[in-house]
Formats: structure tokens, sequence, C-alpha cells
């Protein structure tokens, strides 16, 4: 879902504010008690390569799996806090169910699938032989139906609150861009788009070293460990960190960076040192892939 950045571009601080107070909300998501969200913890390395393989092989904009990841990880935390509210609270019962969501696990991928796809393409949706058959190819030992597809679709979006996402990482790192002048930096759109995808696959490494450089050590109190779920949940902060790293590879000069660091940290509320921290460890793993 490429965004039109000229005509946003009047409106980029009011796009800000409100991408502000969605990211507000949801910080005090992941400090609720009668409500279960702990951002990617149903998105393992696995699921994000079948989600990329498959949108591969359907031949689907990146910006479509970015969007299956953020519904997949709602519905799954959503679901079992759901199911986990109805349990009788022993270890059977707990099992039987984690054990009826994994059988399920990719039906509700493929889901997903298809409400990002008609989130980010509105004429066209992902037809329902196309569904079946890649169900069947991944698991053949189970019987997908027409009408199992259409009531799993309704239930995924029944779980996450008929809510789609407002602005996608994607978006966030085109509009940041566009705040910063960085939108017609040749090869700075294709560079972005490369990094988010090795952001999804090495995300645990990647907090997982911040933590320790802005805290120096594992985070420990339920304090700790919401402050990081804070900034796990910040798709400015992604989005940010991800621009900044872009800019190593652009041979840009060091005090230019400088400058672009400190506009970001100001367009998006959060520490500089803290942007500076996750793009160079975005940077470290990029070397290493």
């Amino acid at each position: 879902m490429d965004l039109d950045i000229s005509y946003i571009e009047p409106l980029l601080d009011e796009w800000l504010e409100e991408l502000q107070l969605i990211i507000k909300a949801q910080e005090k998501l992941t400090k609720s008690t009668d409500e279960f969200y702990m951002p990617y913890i149903a998105v393992p390395i696995p699921i994000v390569n079948a989600i990329y393989k498959i949108t591969e092989y359907l031949h689907l904009e990146r910006d479509i799996r970015y969007i299956t990841i953020h519904l997949y990880d709602k519905f799954m935390c959503n679901y079992f806090w759901e199911m986990y509210k109805k349990t009788d609270g022993t270890q059977s019962s707990w099992s039987q169910i984690c054990k009826s969501i994994s059988s399920q696990s990719i039906l509700y991928l493929m889901s997903c699938l298809q409400l990002a796809y008609k989130m980010n393409s509105h004429l066209n949706n992902l037809k329902i032989p196309q569904v079946l058959g890649i169900l069947q190819r991944i698991d053949k030992k189970s019987v997908y139906t027409r009408k199992i597809i259409v009531s799993s679709e309704f239930k995924v979006f029944k779980t996450i609150g008929f809510r789609m996402p407002l602005c996608t990482p994607l978006n966030c790192i085109e509009i940041l861009l566009a705040a910063t002048g960085l939108k017609d930096t040749p090869r700075m759109q294709e560079l972005t788009i490369d990094l988010l995808d090795l952001f999804y696959l090495q995300r645990k490494k990647l907090y997982s070293h911040l933590q320790c450089l802005i805290q120096g050590y594992i985070a420990r109190t339920i304090e700790e460990k919401r402050s990081l779920m804070a900034l796990e949940s910040n798709v400015l902060f992604l989005g940010a960190s991800v621009i900044l790293c872009g800019t190593f590879f652009l041979y840009v000069k060091s005090e230019t960076v400088d400058v672009i660091a400190m506009k970001l940290s100001q367009l998006i509320d959060i520490k500089v040192n803290n942007i500076w921290d996750m793009a160079n460890i975005l940077l470290t793993m990029a070397i290493q892939e």
C-alpha cells in the first residue's frame, strides 16, 4: 500500500500526533491486568518465515506480510486470553486448549493473510481456491472446505474486535522518510524494506541486545519488562531505527546522520540514544546476514 507522499506532506504533523496517541494506547494495553497482550509473543521465527514464503509464492506486496504478522499476533493473544478465561484452571484442560489452537494455527494464519490482503487491496480478494491450494500443500493431513475458510476468517476478524491496524510499520517508515526529507534518497526505500524484513526475523535477538544496552542486564522486574514491551510495540521507534540504520549503508556524512538521528528522536519522542542503539544492533545483524 504505497502512500502518496506529496498528498500527505501537509498532514505529517497530524499523522504523527495521531500515531503517538495510538502508541500510548498500545502501551497501556501492555500494562493492563484484565487483558493479555505481549508484543510478538505469537510470531516466532518459523511463523514469520512461513508468512514470508507464502506472500512470495503469491507475489503479494511486502506490506501485506507485515499486516499479516500484526493480525496473527493480535489474534493469537486475544484468542489465548479468551480461552484461558474459560478454563477450569487445571493443567489438562489448558493443555487441551493449546493443542486445539496449535492444530488450527495454519488456518488462522491464512485467515489473517486474507484480511491483510483485503486491507491492502480494496478491489481484490485472496480467492478461496488460492487459500485452499496453499492449505492443502502445507497441511496434507487435514481437510479444508470453503465453509471452513469463510468461518475461520470471520472468527479471526471477530476475535481482533473487527479492527485493522491504522498504520503499518512500512507506513511509519514512509511517513518518517517524508518528515526527515529522505523520501527521495536513492535506494533508501528498498534498503528500509529489506531491513524491516530482517527485523521481523531477528526481533527477539534485537530487543534482547537493546535491553542489555539500555539497562545493562536482562529485565528482571515487572516494570522493566513492561518498559521493554512498550518499546517493542512502538512502530514509530521501529521505523526510526530502520531509517537510521539505512543511512549507514548510504555513506551519509556522520554530521548529517547525527542531524537525522536528532530529528527522528524529536518526531517520535524517544531518546536518541535508544534509536542509535537499535540502529547499530540492526546494522550488525544485517552485516552478518
